[in-house]
């Protein structure tokens, strides 16, 4: 009689292959988390940013309402339109300058930049053509910051509602 004996392997324990596969995969999921992590950091961070760039434009456009408060003739009248101006506090009120005040919360620039407005025959503000309305300025004031040019950008309209 002819016996035939079988082999049986038995695994005792994990090949050095598995393991090198296993951390493979570890570490690229590790990988993909932290990539999505720190978008999202990023994100936020702009987002917030831009929240607090738009809350600077809001007070400049608003500055420009309470410099128009004080006196039209004195302080928006007389000015060049169309020239850059920077928004600064003097004595408690608001005043335009041409002087650049430094950064805004060492990062954000603040420009305000009044242009004359012109209106057509049924009083409707037009771009091109029209009759220039002395009593009624576009404001647009432009906060920037970064090395990468971003910025936020409001425009309104200011009048001498106070004729003064």
């Amino acid at each position: 009689m002819f016996q035939v004996s079988s082999f049986k392997f038995q695994e005792k324990g994990i090949s050095i292959i598995e393991v090198v596969i296993a951390i493979a995969v570890v570490s690229t999921v590790f990988f993909a988390i932290s990539q999505v992590s720190i978008s999202a950091l990023r994100a936020s961070t702009d987002r917030n940013t831009k929240a607090k760039a738009l809350a600077i434009a809001q007070e400049g456009m608003e500055a420009a309402r309470s410099i128009r408060d004080a006196s039209w003739a004195t302080n928006i009248a007389g000015i060049n339109f169309g020239a850059t101006y920077y928004v600064t506090a003097s004595s408690s009120q608001w005043v335009l300058t041409q002087t650049n005040p430094g950064l805004i919360e060492n990062k954000f620039t603040r420009t305000v930049i009044l242009d004359n407005v012109s209106r057509n025959i049924n009083d409707d503000i037009v771009d091109i053509g029209g009759t220039n309305d002395v009593y009624t300025k576009k404001v647009t004031v432009t906060v920037s910051w970064g090395s990468q040019g971003k910025n936020v950008k409001l425009v309104g309209y200011i009048m001498d509602i106070l004729k003064n």
